[in-house]
């Protein structure tokens, strides 16, 4: 399955790294309706209305409620997904104070994969997070490839800890079990430790101004992110209602809602 992992802070003319909530005046300008469409259409191959099949969906308001959609649809890792990342974060665990990776390597991937799911943190300096839930979703084997879709602006965020031999630049993902992570205070201590490595994830990134779909996406999930995104974007959620079949609670009286409900059936 082909997914696509969108969040609204992609169509902002600049990247907000700190969550500004509560909303208010902001000099961050949305993209105007006419490109967004230009980019949905001509970039993401989505089909308008009647003029094509388009893709189940659901509408979030914070990333990491994406982790239980993320595990239903690809059966807690059992039908690995093709995700593609639209985001001005890579929302790989490089936010202030995040210690996540360090979790992920010292002790959940020493779970049974099938296991680590309920054993993500939910509170301390290593809880799953929107910053972080895609190096989760990662160390849960659900994913097949990863293709981050950054801002123009963006793109240096990526966590080295999660690639192979912590090299950014080599399209590979391949995150590690170290035991003794605690030991380390150096990318050179970490290669020395004893680990065991984890499947290979391909990987790429490219600027959404040069980015294009080969094939179409099976699902979409939105975001809307309020705490890096005005109030001036929201008006861009309407627009996707024209390519993406979402979920009926997603969007009560033409307006998405706030607080959206239970995951449903997810096909």
């Amino acid at each position: 399955m082909h997914l696509a992992d969108i969040d609204l802070d992609i169509f902002l003319d600049q990247i907000c790294s700190i969550d500004r909530r509560p909303r208010a005046a902001s000099t961050m300008r949305p993209w105007n309706e006419a490109k967004l469409r230009g980019f949905l259409e001509d970039q993401c191959v989505l089909k308008r209305g009647p003029m094509g099949p388009r893709p189940k969906g659901r509408f979030i308001i914070h990333h990491d409620e994406a982790v239980p959609i993320l595990e239903a649809l690809s059966g807690n890792g059992a039908r690995p997904l093709t995700l593609t990342h639209i985001d001005a974060h890579s929302d790989l665990g490089t936010g202030f104070g995040d210690a996540s990776w360090k979790d992920i390597g010292g002790r959940l991937l020493g779970l049974p994969p099938k296991q680590r799911v309920g054993a993500i943190p939910r509170e301390g300096m290593q809880r799953l997070a929107p910053s972080n839930y895609l190096s989760y979703a990662l160390a849960c084997r659900w994913l097949r490839s990863l293709t981050y879709v950054h801002h123009a602006q963006g793109g240096d965020d990526l966590m080295p800890f999660l690639f192979r031999d912590f090299d950014t630049g080599c399209r590979a993902m391949e995150l590690r079990y170290v035991p003794r992570l605690d030991e380390a205070s150096s990318k050179e201590e970490l290669r020395t430790l004893r680990h065991v490595l984890e499947p290979e994830i391909p990987f790429e990134k490219v600027s959404v101004e040069r980015y294009q779909a080969t094939e179409p996406f099976d699902y979409v999930i939105l975001c809307q992110s309020p705490g890096y995104t005005p109030v001036e974007a929201d008006v861009l959620v309407s627009v996707f209602q024209d390519y993406v079949d979402f979920d009926h609670d997603d969007f009560l009286g033409g307006r998405f809602s706030r607080h959206p409900g239970a995951m449903g059936d997810i096909r």
